[in-house]
């Protein structure tokens, strides 16, 4: 069973292809293929996908100055947002029937300033969200 943290669970709705390296990327593969049709294990913290980022020190974020705490706080508010909580199990598919309606929020909030935002950009799910924002505006 993959175990996924808060912001992974929307972010990764959006993942096509794409990392910090070929390792990284292979990885998200492997969970998002597992992921497709099993529960996933909602985690605090560092995830299967921490687990081959370059970033990752001791079960901490060292990308920038703050990003632990920072990711934290990004965590607390996705499971806010999707309405899970650390311990529960969740379907991938579940998960991707709730971005829709968190997605306003979650981009003013989080994608504007990310730094996978270019990324993400590529995904035609996360294209037509975006879209949807300037025609509701």
């Amino acid at each position: 069973m993959p175990a996924l943290r808060g912001h992974h669970l929307i972010c990764l709705q959006f993942f096509r292809g794409e990392g910090y390296n070929a390792e990284f990327v292979r990885n998200l593969e492997k969970i998002l293929k597992r992921a497709d049709d099993r529960e996933i294990d909602v985690v605090n913290g560092a995830d299967d996908v921490c687990g081959k980022c370059p970033y990752l020190d001791h079960a901490r974020c060292r990308y920038s100055e703050g990003a632990d705490e920072g990711i934290a706080e990004m965590d607390r508010k996705a499971l806010l947002l999707l309405n899970c909580s650390r311990g529960e199990k969740v379907y991938w598919k579940e998960i991707g029937q709730r971005i829709p309606g968190l997605f306003p929020h979650w981009y003013e909030t989080y994608c504007t300033v990310c730094s996978w935002r270019g990324a993400c950009e590529k995904d035609e799910l996360y294209r037509h969200l975006r879209s949807s924002l300037s025609r509701e505006a």
